[in-house]
């Protein structure tokens, strides 16, 4: 009698369905694989330590002891980070650290090579510079402030970027609770800026203060006078006010300053147009400023030294860079000789290490 063997087949298992418990699992697995691989991403450009590597090392001057926070707070505030060697086609004295959503590029202005504190700029077009604070900390503070005075949230990005140095700088809510307007109180509780010293002339106009508008004007003057803004937005308030002398006076007094710091192109032109030196190049209204101080100065200065002679080259070579009469790129090695005769050579070095990287 034949066996017969039955086979038994069975049926494939069902698959448990997904619970939301194990969907919150995943989307939290995948939240935190995103938040390694951006850490990771941006752990070079947060912690600022190859900025201060490069000011060190190449610009023979200290890092701001902020400068870790500072790059954090540009981070949180949209900003890409740009190596500190990307500088060619950048102002000549300007460490890059980021670049913003518009196209400015912020850095760092070495102006010395003694270690004295580093103004932030943003910088355009590659050779004119903003001022947006005087130093590291300054920035980061205003920008704390400024972001509780447009946010109502309990904690805010930038704040939260700023970390430690952010809690000592500022105590969130304070600047709400004060009732103060907002360049009110950056002034009295931070520091003077330059945005908000135009920001307070504004605010005694619209209040039909004149005497106080131009008494603020006084003072950002004298706060920020070897810069060539203030004198731009003093000569064109003269100017609405139909004051065309004090106009003339001011504009003069702003083509006395680095013109990189007049705020660009179109102010170097209106500068020199209102000034009354229409049609002359930088070299040209040099010798008109250096005539205006009369026959006998040269007798009473004295003979210029060789490194008086090679600053003063320096300066004009930065001039005719802002005026659009040469390109940086074909001076760097003589603008860095003339800081080297002039008793720079930490300088020197880091304006011919601007020749390397394209700014991007």
């Amino acid at each position: 009698m034949a066996t017969t063997t039955t086979t038994t087949t069975r049926a494939p298992t069902a698959r448990r369905a997904p619970t939301a418990r194990d969907d919150r699992r995943r989307r939290v697995v995948d939240a935190t694989r995103g938040a390694r691989a951006r850490a990771r991403a941006r752990a070079t450009p947060r912690d600022g330590e190859a900025h201060a590597a490069y000011l060190r090392d190449v610009a023979a001057t200290r890092a701001p002891a902020e400068l870790a926070a500072l790059a954090r707070v540009l981070d949180a505030l949209g900003c890409e980070e740009v190596a500190p060697n990307a500088r060619r086609g950048m102002h000549p004295l300007v460490m890059p650290l980021a670049k913003t959503r518009d196209g400015g590029v912020i850095g760092l202005m070495v102006r010395e090579d003694d270690g004295e504190a580093t103004p932030v700029v943003e910088v355009r077009d590659g050779a004119h510079a903003t001022m947006l604070a005087r130093s590291a900390r300054d920035y980061v503070h205003r920008a704390i402030v400024e972001e509780e005075a447009m946010s109502d949230e309990q904690r805010t990005t930038v704040a939260a970027a700023a970390g430690a140095v952010g809690v000592s700088l500022h105590a969130h809510g304070a600047f709400k609770t004060s009732g103060k307007d907002f360049d009110v109180y950056v002034t009295t509780q931070i520091g003077k800026f330059p945005s908000s010293m135009e920001g307070l002339v504004r605010r005694h106009l619209k209040r039909n203060d004149e005497q106080s508008a131009l008494i603020t004007c006084d003072l950002y003057k004298a706060t920020f006078g070897d810069w060539g803004a203030p004198h731009v937005f003093i000569s064109d308030l003269y100017s609405k006010l139909g004051r065309d002398e004090e106009a003339r006076d001011a504009a003069r007094q702003a083509l006395q300053t680095p013109w990189s710091t007049i705020g660009g192109r179109d102010a170097i032109t209106r500068m020199i147009d209102v000034a009354g030196w229409s049609g002359k190049n930088v070299a040209e209204i040099k010798e008109v400023l250096e005539s205006r101080r009369g026959p006998s100065a040269a007798a009473f200065d004295g003979p210029k030294s060789e490194k008086q002679l090679a600053r003063e080259e320096g300066e004009l070579l930065l001039d005719q860079i802002a005026a659009g009469e040469i390109e940086s790129a074909t001076v760097n090695q003589r603008l860095a000789e003339c800081y080297m005769n002039a008793g720079k050579p930490a300088l020197a070095k880091f304006i011919m290490c601007g020749a390397g990287m394209p700014a991007l």
